[in-house]
């Protein structure tokens, strides 16, 4: 399989739902494992400014920040708190320096493991005190962790600057024989700007796919191929006929309670939807609705293919 080196700054389209949480070859981060009771939201989940709101431990895993792909800079500036281009501040960490708010920790779960390869194989998008520190550790079980680097700020530098986002690389240097499946982050600092928040966490190179399957899982199937064969045809058009209107959004007039299997465990905002796993699979544009903008979507790759064994198809990647 080849590997291609993680690409900073890219704009990440989503094409279609994928298995696990590949987006265009990135492995990213596809559960919360466990975390410190002390964990909060830095915008309490909307976008627009600060919040200090406490993560309930029985929340679930799937509504978490850190999960899926970088959102908190939406325009590709390394700057978080763009609320009003759009940036959508989901991140979650550690604020004051308490004494009571020390060693807190979260640990994610990749469900497909992370290779060791030649090169970086872990990057971690974040933003931080100038004071702060935090140590890394990976496990390939959840039991045993091995430390692999550090995340220190810097006084008048990043990371360290207010808002400035800031990716930390890791290296498993040969470490692990099995591929990871867990990362950890611990506070080392508790003290005045020594926070550190959490944006998104995630493989640092890309997998490009072998066959359709790969496609699929690797995440660039076509926009619009929704049954995910690598041909976008009548078949995906009958998927989007039958969600016809239907509308999965928690804070919509229209919102449709029936189209989640347990009522208990609906997200609270469409991004959280997609971030749980529940999105309809004809909502190409992910704003929890299925109308004219997905069919759209749709008719732009109508009839094309990229299936790898296909040689009268076109490769995306």
């Amino acid at each position: 399989m080849k590997k291609t080196i993680y690409v900073l700054l890219v704009t990440l389209a989503f094409s279609g739902t994928v298995q696990a949480r590949y987006i265009e070859g990135i492995n990213w981060a596809d559960s919360v494992f466990s975390h410190t009771d002390k964990i909060q939201s830095w915008a309490d989940g909307h976008c627009g400014g600060p919040g200090s709101v406490l993560m309930d431990a029985n929340t679930p895993a799937t509504t978490w920040l850190v999960l899926g792909f970088s959102d908190a800079d939406g325009n590709g500036d390394m700057y978080a708190w763009d609320f009003e281009d759009g940036d959508r501040d989901y991140v979650a960490g550690w604020r004051t320096g308490s004494p009571a708010h020390a060693e807190q920790e979260i640990i994610v779960k990749f469900d497909t493991g992370i290779e060791d390869v030649d090169g970086n194989d872990v990057v971690i998008r974040m933003f931080c005190g100038p004071v702060a520190e935090a140590s890394v550790w990976a496990s390939t079980d959840g039991n045993d962790f091995v430390q692999i680097g550090t995340i220190t700020g810097q006084l008048g530098g990043i990371p360290g600057s207010d808002g400035m986002l800031y990716d930390a690389f890791f290296d498993f240097n040969g470490i692990f024989a099995d591929d990871v499946n867990f990362i950890r982050v611990f506070r080392e600092v508790t003290e005045a700007q020594s926070g550190m928040f959490f944006d998104s966490f995630s493989a640092a190179y890309i997998d490009e796919p072998n066959d359709c399957n790969e496609v699929g899982l690797f995440g660039w199937a076509l926009a619009g191929d929704i049954d995910q064969n690598c041909y976008v045809n009548l078949e995906d058009f009958a998927t989007l006929a039958e969600q016809w209107q239907k509308c999965n959004d928690p804070n919509a007039s229209d919102f449709d309670e029936s189209l989640f299997e347990d009522p208990n465990s609906i997200p609270s905002t469409c991004h959280g939807v997609w971030q749980a796993g529940m999105a309809m699979t004809a909502d190409l544009n992910h704003d929890c609705r299925v109308d004219y903008l997905d069919l759209s979507i749709l008719a732009e790759n109508y009839l094309n293919c990229n299936n790898p064994d296909d040689s009268n198809c076109t490769t995306t990647w």
